[in-house]
């Protein structure tokens, strides 16, 4: 006996599609979907944007790009070392025009290293919170000697 879904025309030659699972089909990678990522990442975008951006929700993401998710700090440092590496061989291959770039952003890379050592000199340290007027007696409280001192418990309680 022959079923519903076997490649025998029904009706009028009409052939049923093969039954699919259910649900629809598990989102799957690829490559130009991961460099969309990773150049999101680079851009400073969260996983929820980027999510949104490759249609899928933020647990899929996590689940289908692990390793991209998991570099996103080194996102930008990956993908400008990608396009510095690309223009090294357009440069080294003779063009003019990337010689040119590949030397403009050698030079804002060094700016960018630089400036990172450079960024905390000269700036003081920030002040603590001003104490409210309780947490300012508790603290005077504490300092008090003689009299009125915080007593020490019996030694039987210590324990």
């Amino acid at each position: 006996m022959t079923g519903i879904s076997d490649d025998v025309p029904g009706l009028f030659g009409w052939v049923p599609a093969p039954p699919r699972g259910q649900g629809r089909p598990a989102y799957a990678w690829s490559a130009e979907k991961s460099n969309k990522l990773m150049v999101l990442f680079a851009a400073g975008y969260k996983q929820k944007d980027a999510a949104g951006v490759l249609g899928c929700d933020v647990k899929t993401l996590r689940k289908v790009f692990p390793q991209e998710c998991r570099h996103q700090v080194q996102a930008e440092l990956i993908v400008r070392s990608g396009l510095m590496a690309k223009l090294a061989d357009l440069a080294s291959a003779g063009s003019v025009s990337a010689i040119r770039q590949f030397d403009k952003m050698l030079a804002a890379e060094r700016v960018k290293a630089t400036a990172g050592t450079i960024a905390d000199r000269g700036r003081t340290p920030p002040k603590s919170a001003a104490l409210g007027k309780k947490d300012a007696k508790r603290a005077a409280a504490k300092l008090l000697e003689g009299r009125f001192r915080t007593r020490t418990p019996p030694p039987a309680l210590m324990n």
